[in-house]
Parts: C-alpha cells; structure tokens; sequence
C-alpha cells in the first residue's frame, strides 16, 4: 500500500505530485494546515469588514479593476467569476493531469497564501482519495493563470459550496495546471533520457562503435555533471562487451551521433536538472493575487501568476531533448545504411526480392524526429495582445502550451526510442559479435522475447510490443540497472 503525502504548503516534489496523480496514493493534509489556513482566511475576513480596497476582494478584475464591489454582492461575484471563465472546450485532460492540478492547488491553499477556508481543502482531499474525477479542458490558458482550466476544475469541485469572498478568484487565479503538466512531462522527460542512454549503447554494439568515448580518462577531461553520469552509465552497460576486445571497433572515429552520446545526453541532463530545479520551487510557491502574508497580517498585491519561470524551464527541457532525438535519428539511419554499417542494406539479408528491410523504419523515425524537434522550440518570447483587458494583461507566459508540447515530446520520444531499440537489437545479431555487454545484453533478451530477429524474407516486426515495453518496463529497468551501479 502507497504511503500517504503528506500535504504541507512548501514540501510538495514532483515525485510526490507523480505518485498522487499516477498511482492514487492517499493525500493528508500536515498538522498546522487547518491553523494557518484559518489565520489567513481571517486577515482576508478583517480586510472585507473594514472595507478595504483589494483587487478582487472588494473590487472586481481585469477590465473591471475599478469597480468596487457591494458587500451585498460579494458571493455572486466569487460565483461569476468562476462562470465567466468557464469557456473550455475541445480535448479533455486526463485522469492524471487533472489529479496533478489538484494535488499542486490543494498544496497552494495549505501555504495559507490564497486564503481560502480549510473547506476547500478538504474537499479536494476527499476527492483525490475518493478518485473522484472532473472534465477539465487542455486548452485556454495563457500562462498568466489558468483560468479557463481552473473554472472547469473549481465549478466540478465546488459547485454545491457557496464561496466567500476571495475564494472565486483564488480557484481561477492559479497556475496549477500548468505546473501540474510541467512536472508530469519533467518525470517523464527524465526517465526517457536514461531510456535513450541504455538503447544508444545498444546502438554501439549493433554498429560496433568505439567505446573510448566512455572510458574515465576521455569523461573526466570534460567535468560536466551530467556528461560524467551518462558516460559512466554506457559503460556500464557496456562492460563485458566485445567493443573492448582488440578488433572490437570498426573505427578510430565513428559518427558524432554515436561519438557523442555522453556529451549529448549529458547536456540533456544538466538542462532537465535545471529545469526540474525550477519546477521544484514552482510547486511551493505562491501564484495567487493578491497573497495573504501572515507575517505581515496584510494582503499584497503582486504578479504571481505569471509562469514565466515555468516557461523558461520547460523550454530549457524541451530544447535539451532536440540533440537526443536528432543523434537518435541518425545512429538509426548509419545502421540501416549499409555504406556505413557495413551489414546488408536495410538490415535484411538479401533473398532475391529486392525488399527495403528496415529502411523503412528509418524514414518513419525521421518524420517522427522532425516533428519532436519542432515542439522543442521556445515559448517564452510569445507575447499576447495588449488590446486585452484595457492592456493589462499585455504579456503572456505561454506556460500551458509549454506543458503541453512537453507531454506531446514525451510521446513522440517514446517512439523515437522504440524504434531505435528494434533496429539496434537487429543491427546487433545480424553483426553477430558476442559478447554483448551486461546492461546491453540484458536488454537484447527482453527485446527477443517481444520481437523477434527479421529473417531473409521477412518484413520488420510490428514496433508496438517494444513502444508498450519503453512506456511501461523499460524506465524501471534502466533504474534497476543505475541502482545496482550505484
């Protein structure tokens, strides 16, 4: 049974939000929660009563700023202002976004920062332990809250509570779900990284690469983190393999595709460490306007809801995995070439028909590439009309989108490594150069007993057993293999 998580205000991590949303693990809330929640939601109380002007609070929003609103109008407006963004349509998120998006917003309301009731948070406690479900859009935000998103999650949750005021405009005015598909891209990002490091050495086995690239001597003369903990890891599955035996290398030099593989992957790391880095204090803080401090017993006006942090990171990741897929694509393409692998065109001995092998393969796995690369362009320079709210709102993060062209990445990579796999393991008993290393060969099994080997003759098996190997096995492999390593 799943441990519960704990939920504090500030020690939320993307492994807690992962194991909430993915695997249904019980939330509770920390002993001082319901205390301070109670202490903030007061200083939002004392500042109704003594009528003061708070965006929001006593005014309206957006265009509206200006208008003060009545006290006897104060429920209808946190009532309308979750109707009035609710816009949504088009695709539904799904079941584990929109868990994520609750478990990210119910940490912002245990902060104290927004300054809502503990029955809110409770509501939405039962919710995920009860996994209670709500229809909430993918589409609608701009990255300066995700207010079309979040009036889809808060009218699910909440349309049979009557709000106070501040607590419509604490329900819309976050970026939950877009921190919510950031942090699930992220773990998922990561995880298809060291994916694509076990397969890449696979791929030099089945091109009989050089592994001089990873001995310690050529890692430790570039000290990079990341370069360092990838290097190490091809060699480690590499060990035992016969590229370490005289003859073992066709090549002095082999393609940058494969040559680079440490430096590549590495850089990719480094920039999903920074970017996981960024994610990690998203989670904790506050993106609500106005922020109730307790410590100053007052209400400040403030832009957090702007998610241009998230942004940045996410591009920073996506644009990390531009080399991983590209180089991907090419060690795919040298292997099916027989000029370069110096195995039969296509990876299919030759029976007379004249059949193209693998070679078709390869084509797909360039168009795939192709279109990943072009979800790792950069959002953060968008910029929105300021025609918008009196041109209040005259920029825009583009957070959601960035979330969203993340998760897209996370597929299009699945397959991109999938096919890589299949051609590798061909490449690698065709060649029929033995042994094959201990993390490579281990992965060479669990290949065949999916897949098998394409005969003279015989098309390429179908890639769907190994796409659903790579989404579902082949992360916790790589992580039994790096832990038995460590």
């Amino acid at each position: 049974m799943l441990l519960a998580v704990e939920i504090s205000g500030s020690q939320l991590t993307i492994e807690d939000v992962v194991a909430v949303a993915r695997h249904h693990a019980p939330v509770e809330l920390g002993p001082s929660v319901e205390e301070r929640m109670r202490c903030t939601r007061r200083i939002v109380d004392d500042a109704v009563k003594r009528g003061d002007r708070v965006y929001g609070l006593t005014t309206s929003v957006g265009a509206k700023t200006g208008l003060e609103l009545q006290h006897r109008h104060l429920a209808e407006f946190n009532r309308r202002i979750l109707r009035t963004h609710h816009v949504g349509h088009g695709p539904l998120a799904s079941e584990d976004i929109v868990r994520a998006t609750m478990v990210i917003l119910l940490n912002a309301m245990a902060s104290g920062s927004p300054g809502v009731r503990p029955e809110l948070a409770r509501v939405i406690v039962d919710a995920l332990n009860s996994r209670r479900t709500v229809a909430v859009h993918l589409r609608g935000s701009m990255g300066q809250s995700d207010m079309s998103s979040m009036s889809d999650l808060a009218l699910g949750l909440f349309e049979d509570m009557d709000l106070i005021p501040g607590e419509g405009l604490a329900l819309v005015n976050s970026s939950a779900f877009s921190t919510a598909l950031g942090a699930l891209a992220l773990a998922d990002l990561a995880a298809l990284l060291d994916s694509f490091t076990l397969v890449g050495a696979l791929s030099m086995e089945g091109y009989a690469a050089n592994p001089s690239i990873v001995t310690e001597a050529a890692l430790i003369s570039r000290p990079f983190s990341g370069l360092q903990t990838h290097g190490r890891r091809v060699r480690t599955y590499l060990e035992g393999s016969y590229l370490w035996q005289q003859g073992g290398p066709r090549h002095l030099q082999d393609p940058l595709c494969f040559r680079s593989i440490p430096l590549i992957h590495g850089a990719a790391a480094d920039g999903l460490a920074h970017a996981r880095g960024q994610v990690a204090i998203e989670l904790n803080a506050a993106q609500c306007n106005p922020v109730v401090s307790q410590r100053e017993n007052r209400l400040v006006a403030a832009a957090n809801f702007d998610m241009v942090s998230l942004t940045m990171a996410l591009d920073f990741a996506r644009l990390a995995f531009s080399p991983v897929v590209t180089s991907s694509t090419e060690r795919l393409a040298k292997m099916t070439d027989s000029f370069w692998s110096g195995l039969s065109a296509g990876l299919v001995e030759e029976d007379g028909v004249g059949a193209t092998g693998f070679n078709g393969v390869a084509l797909f796995h360039k168009s795939i590439t192709s279109e990943a690369r072009l979800l790792t362009v950069p959002l953060v320079g968008e910029l929105s009309s300021s025609s918008h709210s009196n041109g209040n709102m005259d920029r825009a993060s583009m957070a959601a989108l960035g979330g969203r062209r993340a998760a897209e990445l996370v597929e299009l990579c699945r397959s991109i490594a999938a096919m890589e796999l299949l051609v590798a393991a061909q490449a690698a008993e065709l060649r029929g150069r033995t042994p094959l290393g201990a993390g490579t060969g281990a992965l060479f099994e669990l290949v065949r007993e999916r897949v098998p080997f394409a005969q003279a003759g015989h098309p390429p098996p179908h890639i769907e057993p190994l796409l659903d190997f790579v989404t579902t096995e082949l992360p916790g492999f790589v992580t039994e293999a790096a832990e038995a390593h460590a």
